[in-house]
């Protein structure tokens, strides 16, 4: 029934107030079709509670994943005019959205990067899946069209981007499947920085990669779940759900 209403929904993409929510009265560049509860405010409520604890004013954030720019523009609120924003956005005309929202929003410590980020030491081209804006590495072998997107290591692409002060405080991953490229790619920064981190984890992803590789770079081996599943007393790593990793 949900893919049936959302087939019937409108695909324009053009700038829409959010209606309500934290983010209610930003501007957001997407259509009915692909984001409708980016606008409605009615999408990642338990993500953006975590976010007001965990950011301050003046810090860095690296959104990676950034789709339409929800999550990025509440960082960007958070982090305040003396902090910065660096979103990752991997297909071209959804990172357009998301530079369209920093103009409409005069959000001038946001920095839309049209790439993604994985394991690659420089810049490669890959193709993969398109589904309501994003590039999804779960649909490997569907019949979606596809998008042509370019992909590099953070470790690499960081000091060319950072603008002379490569401190970093936080990070958020939403990759749809490609988790592990992503944290492989960022491990230098990682040990350097010991950012807070929050990954939202898909399907075929391994576990116990994820947090052998995090704690290679001096994480913590224990995930807080940023909305656990009911009567869940310990998290459980579920497919789509957000989970928060701090240094040891």
């Amino acid at each position: 029934m949900k893919a049936l209403i959302r087939r019937a929904l409108p695909r324009a993409i053009r700038p829409r107030r959010i209606r309500g929510g934290p983010l209610r009265g930003v501007w957001l560049v997407t259509s009915w079709h692909d984001y409708p509860a980016g606008i409605l405010g009615r999408t990642e409520g338990p993500l953006l509670d975590w976010f007001s604890n965990e950011v301050r004013p003046g810090d860095t954030w690296i959104d990676v994943g950034a789709h339409y720019g929800y999550t990025a523009f509440a960082l960007t609120r958070l982090v305040g005019t003396g902090g910065r924003v660096f979103a990752f956005e991997p297909v071209a005309m959804t990172a357009g959205c998301v530079d369209q929202g920093r103009l409409l929003n005069r959000f001038d410590q946001l920095t839309v990067l049209p790439m993604g980020l994985g394991a690659a030491n420089t810049l490669e081209v890959r193709r993969l899946p398109l589904t309501r804006g994003m590039a999804d590495a779960t649909h490997a072998g569907s019949t979606l069209a596809h998008v042509d997107a370019t992909f590099a290591r953070f470790d690499w692409v960081w000091p060319l981007v950072h603008g002379g002060n490569d401190t970093i405080h936080g990070i958020k991953i939403d990759v749809q499947g490609m988790e592990l490229e992503v944290l492989d790619g960022m491990r230098d920064a990682l040990r350097h920085w010991r950012p807070r981190i929050v990954v939202e984890l898909h399907a075929g992803v391994s576990r116990e990669r994820v947090l052998r590789l995090l704690s290679d770079a001096g994480y913590s081996g224990e995930a807080t779940a940023i909305d656990p599943a009911h009567g869940e007393s310990a998290p459980r790593l579920l497919d789509d759900r957000s989970y928060a990793f701090n240094p040891a």
